[in-house]
Formats: C-alpha cells, sequence, structure tokens
C-alpha cells in the first residue's frame, strides 16, 4: 500500500447499498460475519450508506450491536410494524424511473411526487420512529458518516452529514423512503425519498480514498449509475450476494419470512469473504 497520502486523506472507505429489509439482514450477516472472522468494519474512515445501507452503516458508526437491526416486529417493537409492499405502485415509480429521454433529476422529481400522492395518508413521523428504533439512538455518531436520499423538489442527490439539518433518524428515514413503498420524509421544508432511487450504492461519494470496500445486497437485481465508475482511482473490492443468498431473499425485500435466510446467507459470505478483505482492510 503506498506511504502517500490519498487524495482525500481516506485510506480506507466504506459503502453500503440499498436492499431493503431483506437486504439489510443480510448485510448484517456480512458484517457480523467478517468481524467475528478479524475484519473490524468500524475502521473505515468515511462510511457511505444508501437506503438500508444508511441503517447499517450507522449502526457501524456508532458501534452499536448490529442485533438491533434484526429484531422482527412485535408489540415489543412497535416502532417496527408490519409493511405492506405494493408491486404495483413500487412498479409504477420504477416505470417513471425508466421513462425514455427524462433527465433523471427530473425522473426522481416525478416519482417523489407520486410517491407523495400514493402515500397521501400515511404519516412520515411513523417511517422515521420505525427507522430509528432499529437503530437504536438518536445522536450522529461522530464520524464520517454519509447518508444519501434525493429531494422530491429537484430530483438532485442530498447527502447528509453529522452537520446538516437532518437528525440522525430523519436522515435515515429519508434515505430508505422507497417510494410507493414508505412516504416522502420532510425535512427542513423539503421531501425526501430514497438515496438508492439515483444510484443502489452512490459509490462516488467514497471517490479519491485509496481502498472501498463495497457490500451491495442488490447487485443481482439494479446496474450501477455512472456516477458509481468515478471513483478516483481507487481500488475497488465488492460483496455481494451469491446464489444461495440470492434464493434465500425470495421476490419480496420486505418479506418477514426470509430475513432470518437472509441473515444466515449473509453470516456465511461475510466469514469467507474476510481472507480477501484482510488483504484490504486495516487490522483491528
Amino acid at each position: 500500500m503506498s506511504a502517500a497520502m490519498p487524495p482525500n486523506g481516506i485510506r480506507h472507505a466504506l459503502v453500503l447499498g440499498g436492499g431493503g429489509a431483506v437486504g439489510l439482514s443480510w448485510m448484517a450477516g456480512v458484517v457480523i460475519g467478517l468481524r467475528e472472522a478479524g475484519v473490524d468494519l468500524t475502521l473505515a474512515e468515511r462510511i457511505v450508506g444508501t437506503s438500508a445501507g444508511a441503517v447499517v452503516g450507522a449502526a457501524i458508526a456508532a458501534e452499536v450491536d448490529l442485533s438491533l437491526l434484526l429484531r422482527r416486529p412485535s408489540a415489543d417493537n412497535p416502532e417496527a410494524p408490519p409493511i405492506n409492499f405494493d408491486p404495483n405502485a413500487f412498479g409504477e415509480i420504477m416505470g417513471i424511473l425508466a421513462t425514455p429521454g427524462l433527465d433523471a433529476n427530473e425522473a426522481r422529481r416525478r416519482a417523489g411526487a407520486r410517491a407523495l400522492e400514493m402515500t397521501a395518508g400515511i404519516d412520515p413521523a411513523d417511517h422515521i420512529a420505525r427507522i430509528g428504533g432499529f437503530v437504536g439512538h438518536t445522536d450522529w455518531p461522530r464520524r464520517d458518516l454519509r447518508i444519501t436520499a434525493c429531494s422530491v423538489t429537484t430530483g438532485e442527490l442530498q447527502v447528509w452529514t453529522p452537520d446538516g439539518k437532518a437528525t440522525l433518524p430523519e436522515a435515515l428515514a429519508a434515505s430508505t423512503s422507497v417510494p410507493g413503498v414508505f412516504p416522502p420524509i420532510p425535512i427542513d421544508g423539503t421531501f425526501y425519498i430514497d438515496g438508492g432511487m439515483r444510484s443502489p450504492i452512490n459509490a462516488d461519494l467514497a471517490a479519491g480514498a485509496e481502498r472501498i470496500l463495497i457490500i451491495e445486497p442488490l447487485a443481482h437485481l439494479f446496474p450501477h449509475s455512472p456516477s458509481d465508475r468515478d471513483l478516483g482511482g481507487a481500488a475497488t473490492t465488492f460483496i455481494v450476494p451469491d446464489a444461495g443468498a440470492i434464493a434465500a431473499y425470495g421476490p419480496d425485500l420486505f418479506n418477514t419470512a426470509a430475513l432470518q435466510p437472509a441473515y444466515e446467507a449473509g453470516f456465511r459470505q461475510g466469514k469467507e469473504a474476510a481472507a480477501a478483505v484482510r488483504e484490504i482492510w486495516p487490522a483491528a
């Protein structure tokens, strides 16, 4: 490894992608499997989180127990009520985003506007409470943590940091507000939707780091954005679901019955990937 300081002063960055509830469970399994095999992801100097990856990233940055992310909805866990995934609503949103010839920002703006209409009777505070409850704390960790969302007003990327106007639960709720599933989240007078609408990983936010580890739950479903190739020459390592994990996921990324199988697949993959990751990651 080069002794020279990388362009942004960061040697190791961690990028965590979107994945719904099932992808979140897989990703938590990967992180815990890596940890048990001696790879400490809290040593990342920058953490970029998108959607489910924002929740996992916030937990890693705050060094909280990742088992908090694996709780199931129950009477003892009211902040995480069951999620009713409507494939037709989500399909309509994805159709808007894929409109031929439409500018990407305009497509996201239209998708966000339609999401507001679809979820007009749902209180965004419920989703803020749900996501904040998963992480188990409300304060931003004093780390270089970057959480992505998209503005409904402009369609542009919004990156939340500890110094921004969003509380941590608000930022996490905005990043995980899958349009057509959850309501857009109001922050400082603007509504926001899932950062995965811009890219499933938003890896360019780690550009300039010397080494980037990307854990990508939906690599088999969604292509990268052109911006994800703009990494400033960083050496990049990926962990993506293998065939066993994909089978464990099933077709519904919010299916509670798939959470434990996805976690177990991720835990297995984390242990399997540990030897390769240790070669590029700082020692604990």
